[in-house]
């Protein structure tokens, strides 16, 4: 693999999707299913993955994802996407969901996730990634935000294979 030095930095653009919440999206409690919520944000983040390192991504792990309000049957669902931090092989998405009324307008936040992605090759093998430019103080924030929440991952990674070895 080539150094940092030699990797290419190729800017990733953000992804804005939307769908309509359907009455078989619904829960008991007749708001979205929040497994169909992660579902969306899961598709979103390997869709903005896929489109800026040209390759195809699949999901190597999900940050904890706290649902601060729900979505309702007939809202508009907007999923926004941003590839916000890379290491060798895989990067992080973060994905936010937000819910708009139709009829009045008025918008929600319904939840975020940090979605860890590898990208592969035609055998099903990890492959190297270009670099994002971090510039902005924000994307700086993200990129840090990013790193200790894959450290983390990576630290439960390994206490769950000690424990598998016992």
């Amino acid at each position: 693999m080539a150094s940092e030095k030699q990797r290419e930095t190729r800017r990733a653009e953000p992804l804005e999707t939307f769908e309509v919440v359907f009455p078989q999206d619904l829960n008991p409690m007749h708001t979205m299913f929040g497994g169909a919520v992660v579902a969306l944000m899961d598709k979103a983040a390997g869709i903005v993955v896929s489109r800026w390192a040209r390759r195809p991504a699949v999901t190597a792990s999900i940050d904890a994802i706290q649902f601060l309000t729900p979505l309702r049957q007939g809202q508009m669902v907007q999923i926004s996407a941003h590839v916000v931090y890379v290491g060798k092989s895989s990067c992080m998405a973060r994905v936010q969901v937000w819910g708009n009324d139709i009829s009045s307008g008025d918008r929600h936040f319904c939840c975020e996730g940090y979605f860890t992605m590898v990208t592969m090759d035609a055998n099903f093998r990890p492959v190297g990634l270009p670099l994002i430019p971090v510039e902005s103080d924000e994307e700086k924030t993200q990129w840090e935000y990013a790193r200790q929440i894959k450290q983390a991952m990576l630290e439960r990674r390994d206490r769950a294979r000690r424990m598998e070895e016992e």
